[in-house]
């Protein structure tokens, strides 16, 4: 990302350590913590020896001289960010902004202007994207923004609303595909115990929760957002003796295994591209660690080729497909072992990172 080359150029740093929000190479360098919810960005921060959590501490905990926070896609986890580094800042202390212009950060730098009530400093600006200072002062911080609710609606005709933390993948209501698979959760035998891989906020799992009363789960996610908001959910619905949440990466082995089923919703996108590698990661993993026929149920955009990925560990079938997207049934086959479980190399398939 262009921006991220900015937070290097000469007066964007003060001496002294620094919070990062979203990325950890400032803090690599100067000494600090980062704040990555991203688990697959945590292991690596964490391999290069940077101090890096998965939220921001409490304020009373430690204070900086300076913060940096990485614009996001998510406005609201932006400003979640920006709100938390204002209030680790030292009085006196900086808060840095760093964006591109592919984000908007010209309309985020005037709101946050706006709010602070002073004007910006601008510290790099080229390679379309720029980086700019505020000074912690007396004066207003960033409004805080609020998480949201999402309606789900159950079996047994509840209408729960859950709880999305700013950020989490589909955090305004239920996308078109979970929408289908829980639509074909109806037909499917009733299983012992469930694998939500990449569960964002829990909707796949509460729902064969709710549908199956002796089914436990195992939810997987590897934002760290959707971890907290899938735990608040399960306390909510008292479904927190019947499921584990973990906070994991598709590239790490599944903590459990003896799946009789698997919900998954990919990730498609990488920034404006599609990018299929977290995909079939997961389609590896499920390889793993589903039962010797067991089943998964698959979302996919209709022109997705994820078959693909899945013939060298089992079968496929389409069962159904609406506005756009498509549900795979996958049977993980029981005559041989799948071929990520040979002790070959990986093909370029795995996608180590």
């Amino acid at each position: 990302m262009a921006a991220d080359e900015l937070i290097f150029d000469p007066g964007v740093l003060l001496p002294g350590p620094v919070c990062e929000f979203q990325g950890y190479h400032a803090a690599a360098r100067h000494g600090g913590l980062g704040i990555l919810p991203w688990r697959t960005a945590w292991l690596e921060a964490t391999a290069a020896g940077v101090d890096a959590r998965s939220e921001a501490p409490e304020p009373g905990e430690v204070r900086f001289p300076q913060a940096l926070v990485h614009l996001q896609k998510s406005r609201t986890a932006s400003w979640r960010d920006l709100l938390c580094a204002w209030n680790l800042l030292e009085p006196g202390g900086r808060l840095l902004l760093c964006g591109g212009n592919e984000l908007g950060v010209t309309s985020a730098v005037k709101r946050l202007a706006r709010e602070l009530e002073q004007a910006p400093r601008i510290l790099a600006n080229r390679r379309h994207a720029r980086i700019v200072a505020f000074e912690r002062g007396d004066g207003p911080g960033p409004l805080s923004t609020e998480s949201t609710r999402i309606v789900l609606p159950l079996p047994d005709g509840t209408r729960p609303a859950l709880h999305a933390e700013p950020g989490v993948f589909s955090a305004k209501r239920l996308d078109v595909g979970t929408e289908l698979l829980l639509e074909t959760l109806a037909g499917q035998p009733p299983p012992r115990r469930v694998l939500d891989m990449g569960c964002g906020i829990g909707p796949l799992a509460f729902s064969a929760l709710s549908r199956w009363p002796e089914a436990r789960a195992l939810l997987l996610d590897a934002d760290a957002r959707a971890v907290a908001s899938a735990s608040l959910n399960a306390a909510a619905l008292g479904l927190e003796t019947r499921c584990q949440i973990d906070w994991w990466d598709a590239e790490e082995p599944c903590p459990e295994g003896d799946f009789d089923l698997a919900l998954v919703n990919p990730p498609f996108h990488g920034g404006k591209e599609v990018d299929l590698r977290p995909a079939h990661s997961m389609f590896a993993r499920l390889g793993e660690s589903l039962a010797l026929g067991g089943r998964a149920l698959i979302v996919a955009n209709r022109t997705l080729p994820y078959e693909d990925g899945l013939e060298s560990l089992g079968t496929t079938e389409v069962l159904g497909a609406s506005r756009g997207y498509k549900i795979i049934g996958f049977t993980r086959r029981v005559n041989r072992r799948p071929r990520v479980h040979t002790p070959r190399p990986r093909s370029s398939g795995s996608n180590r990172r």
